[in-house]
């Protein structure tokens, strides 16, 4: 089954993938003592996509977030479907961000398919377009910097985040935690994560 040209096997989503060796099991929870060894760019692309899958910010992404954020980007629903079956190691019904930085690890295409990550950074001037046009859009007071209540602002215009969830994500765009996003922190957090910038707004660039 392909996906925005993408084999399951490919995004090394086979029913047969093995585990990597941080899964003792593909049914059973890693060891919150192995989450240590992953590498911390996989957790801060873990982190992103979590932020922004997670509408309603409670800490767990159901599947019917996981299907409404992935359908968005061009996924069938039969291929979220199998994506959350592997994702989900606890069969909860329910992912926790542990769970998905253990996917990441697991699954390492994930990190750069449609909806994820950046596999689009190819496309960087034309991003980088994007972030800046909607930059000035949401900066209202046009002060170099967009605020968590300038972000609440544009995010309630057209989408359904909770409060918890915009807290969430302003976090992942304020990469130097001072309270506010500059252009440079936004333009990076649309070529890094695609769910952010599909998540903040699209432009006319998207890839």
């Amino acid at each position: 089954m392909a996906l925005f040209g993408l084999s399951f096997a490919a995004l090394g989503l086979s029913l047969s993938a093995r585990p990597s060796t941080m899964l003792t099991s593909p049914f059973r929870m890693p060891a919150p003592v192995c989450m240590v060894s992953i590498d911390s760019n996989i957790k801060q692309d873990a982190e992103a996509v979590f932020s922004v899958v997670d509408v309603d910010g409670d800490g767990t992404v159901t599947k019917e977030e996981l299907m409404s954020h992935l359908t968005a980007s061009g996924y069938k629903a039969e291929a979220v479907e199998k994506i959350f079956e592997k994702l989900d190691i606890d069969k909860s019904g329910c992912l926790s961000l542990e769970e998905l930085i253990a996917g990441f690890a697991n699954y390492t295409p994930l990190r750069k398919a449609p909806g994820f990550g950046n596999y689009n950074e190819q496309f960087k001037e034309l991003i980088h377009a994007d972030a800046d046009a909607l930059f000035n859009a949401i900066d209202g007071n046009n002060d170099g910097e967009i605020t968590d209540a300038e972000l609440r602002v544009h995010l309630r215009q057209f989408s359904n985040f909770s409060d918890a969830a915009i807290t969430n994500i302003f976090s992942m765009l304020d990469t130097n935690a001072n309270g506010g996003v500059d252009r440079k922190e936004l333009r990076s957090a649309f070529v890094r994560s695609s769910a952010l910038r599909q998540a903040i707004g699209q432009g006319p660039n998207f890839k």
